[in-house]
């Protein structure tokens, strides 16, 4: 079963978020802050996380921040925020994609399923690589 960690402050949304995504069988985890996020995603191991980007306890920045550095996880993040004019601060960050709130829940589902269901390409592991060859009258 695919795991969904949703952070948002809004209660109402966290409710919507739990009930839907269970409802299309996932198994989800919610956190109103953080903090909360942080740990959760320790243990848990989140699949896909959904993040606001302004929750109490640092934003949702520091959140991504956290769990790409500190945590050394590249767990696909949506980020989710109800002022467009933030997106453009998330140029540049990897393995995320954003929407706006309200999102039409097609549209949700349709970005999980996506960051879910396609399949990861292992990294080659540089250790069976050939070493490159040496200069010509290097031999």
């Amino acid at each position: 079963m695919k795991k969904i960690l949703a952070v948002e402050d809004n209660k109402a949304i966290v409710d919507f978020y739990f009930e839907f995504f269970t409802d299309f069988g996932y198994e989800v985890e919610t956190a109103e802050d953080a903090g909360t996020a942080i740990e959760k995603q320790k243990t848990f191991h989140a699949d896909v996380m959904i993040l606001d980007l302004d929750i109490p306890g640092g934003g949702g920045m520091f959140v991504y921040e956290t769990v790409r550095g500190k945590l050394n996880d590249n767990v696909p993040i949506i980020f989710s925020t109800g002022k467009p004019e933030k997106l453009a601060e998330l140029g540049g960050l990897s393995n995320i994609s954003s929407l706006g709130k309200p999102t039409p829940p097609e549209k949700l589902i349709a970005e999980v399923k996506r960051l879910t269901e396609s399949p990861k390409t292992p990294l080659p592991d540089p250790g069976f690589a050939p070493p490159p060859p040496l200069p010509p009258g290097k031999n």
